[in-house]
């Protein structure tokens, strides 16, 4: 029997209003009202991250078909049946690329989603029933799991409480600050159920043991796990969903490909595809990936304590894997993935814009590539006009562990910054500026104030390099809010090198203060000093060797 049909049950968290209130709406509701809604607001950012990307799933599917009116495109033939673009010659993806921007452009002056996407959703209403025997929305049926096919006797299970990220509570484990109680730790409601579920698929680890067949192969762990996701903000969930929403993404042949999410495929046709194919080709099936074949049975009473059963599926290719917009990239230069673009983590404790070249720069001699989001925001400008954006990074932390890769803490971070200011790639032009400036902090930090932090180490005998690294963190922190509010306070026609100055000016300030600090709070061992040669280092001769080389670097 199919039950929890997510068009028209309440199971997305949204705030509604200026004062911060939430409630759940169900998918029809959300692209109805998207423009009356501030943002998502589900358990953790790394859920709201991976709602966000089903949303735009949908968004790319509907508008690669239709225009902002309900149109087919002219400029496309597309066969449904065999679900592959007729005209693929250079001319016709240009037109379609410009229909499709077009397409982008009246969503935006339009303000709200049209009705088209109703009509798309109500379509396929039969695959959005969180509960069924035959379309289980993102699972598979108890057939495409029996022993046969995988290989062991049966499936992994997952309890209520491992599912949960705000309690990741396993059976050895206990989690003291659990937002549950014990008695209902296992139980979740069935909006629990559907958000949790899209967040296991694309934040898995590894600690299950089940796969399909018999024949090994790596694993994936979910491919959110692997990337350090990014997103633009805007002043409404609509805004916010139109500015990630890249129609006319022409990386790795996109639009050659039919959009095809993973609810328009059968579930025995996705495993085969992700086994013998492991190839994404379009971004609605990147957006809606498994890592897992899990299996919800259709009749589970959710007063009980739930659990479901998984299988694992394979990874797909990460190398140079450009298709993924929504990601910082790194080039390896060593390894497995040698000369090759993998999707880079964000660090824990590190603020985003200590890796503003990996976000904002694209270099072919340095080995940056920007971001396809932070790209797609250049073509847009004129549209979007001169407004301070918000880029979020959202990923999440692991145990440590390689054979168990189980997701521990999320790191989230964001950068307020003009858009037409983040535009400017010209050389002397903002982008530019603003890296060397970055680059500029981070040697001040990371050399003259470490090279003061490692004699006060030496003279105090010191063997941890814990109390280098702490200190530096510390200043780090400390700077952070400064360089925040200095980076969103740039407007495109301020005077760059002024601008810069006062940077200077301030991290001068804040580092000093803080060597200053150190140097007052110096006991006896540290003014006594140690020998060295012919003469003595003590904590004041370290300060005034800082002081002259701060002075130096930052004129």
């Amino acid at each position: 029997m199919s039950r929890f049909n997510l068009l028209d049950e309440p199971w997305i968290s949204v705030v509604y209003d200026e004062r911060g209130h939430t409630k759940e709406v169900s998918f029809l509701e959300l692209f109805a009202h998207a423009h009356q809604y501030k943002d998502l607001a589900g358990d953790t950012k790394t859920q709201d991250f991976a709602v966000l990307r089903v949303l735009l799933a949908v968004l790319h599917t509907v508008f690669s078909r239709f225009d902002a009116d309900g149109n087919p495109y002219d400029c496309l033939e597309v066969d449904e049946r065999l679900r592959q673009i007729e005209k693929v010659d250079e001319e016709d993806i240009e037109d379609y690329s410009d229909a499709l921007y077009e397409t982008w452009v009246n969503l935006w002056e339009q303000g709200q989603f049209p009705e088209i996407v109703s009509q798309y959703l109500e379509k396929w209403r039969d695959r959005f029933y969180l509960f069924d025997e035959d379309h289980p929305f993102f699972q598979v049926r108890k057939e495409d799991i029996d022993k046969d096919k995988i290989s062991k006797a049966k499936a992994s299970s997952i309890s209520g409480k491992n599912i949960d990220r705000t309690i990741s509570e396993s059976g050895n484990k206990i989690a003291l600050f659990s937002p549950k109680t014990n008695k209902n730790k296992e139980v979740l409601r069935a909006s629990e159920v559907a958000r949790w579920l899209l967040t296991f698929q694309g934040y898995s680890g590894l600690s299950d043991k089940v796969i399909f067949g018999q024949e090994k192969y790596k694993s994936s762990k979910g491919w959110l796990f692997d990337i350090g996701g990014l997103y633009i903000k805007g002043n409404s969930l609509f805004e916010t969903l139109m500015l990630n929403c890249i129609l006319d993404y022409d990386e790795k042949d996109n639009l050659i490909h039919i959009q095809l999410p993973c609810w328009e495929n059968s579930s025995s046709d996705l495993i085969d595809g992700y086994l013998y194919h492991n190839k994404m080709s379009n971004i609605a099936s990147l957006y809606t990936i498994w890592s897992r074949g899990v299996y919800i049975n259709p009749d589970i009473d959710l007063s009980s304590p739930f659990s479901f059963e998984i299988v694992k599926l394979p990874d797909i290719n990460h190398q140079d894997n450009f298709l993924e917009p929504m990601s910082l990239w790194r080039y390896n230069q060593t390894g497995g993935n040698k000369d090759t673009y993998t999707p880079q983590k964000h660090s824990l404790n590190q603020s985003l814009w200590r890796s503003f070249g990996l976000l904002a720069i694209k270099d072919t001699a340095s080995n940056l590539r920007k971001p396809g989001i932070i790209d797609w925001l250049k073509g847009i400008e004129k549209e979007i006009g001169n407004k301070n954006i918000i880029i979020y990074a959202v990923s999440m932390q692991e145990d440590g562990n390689a054979t168990s890769w189980v997701p521990t803490d999320e790191i989230t971070d964001y950068l307020s910054i003009n858009e037409l200011v983040l535009a400017d790639l010209e050389e002397g032009g903002w982008v530019p500026r603003i890296n060397d400036t970055v680059e500029e902090t981070k040697k001040v930090i990371s050399k003259t104030y470490k090279k003061y932090i490692d004699d006060i180490k030496e003279i105090r005998n010191i063997s941890s390099n814990s109390f280098t690294s702490q200190k530096i963190e510390e200043l780090y922190f400390k700077i952070d809010q400064p360089f925040r509010q200095w980076l969103a306070s740039i407007q495109p026609n301020d005077e760059k090198d002024v601008k810069v100055m006062d940077w200077r000016k301030t991290l001068k300030n804040l580092v000093e203060d803080e060597a200053k600090t150190l140097l007052s709070n110096g006991g006896n061992r540290d003014y006594i000093g140690i020998v060295e040669g012919k003469s003595v280092k003590n904590i004041a001769t370290a300060y005034n060797e800082f002081s002259y080389w701060l002075s130096q670097n930052l004129k």
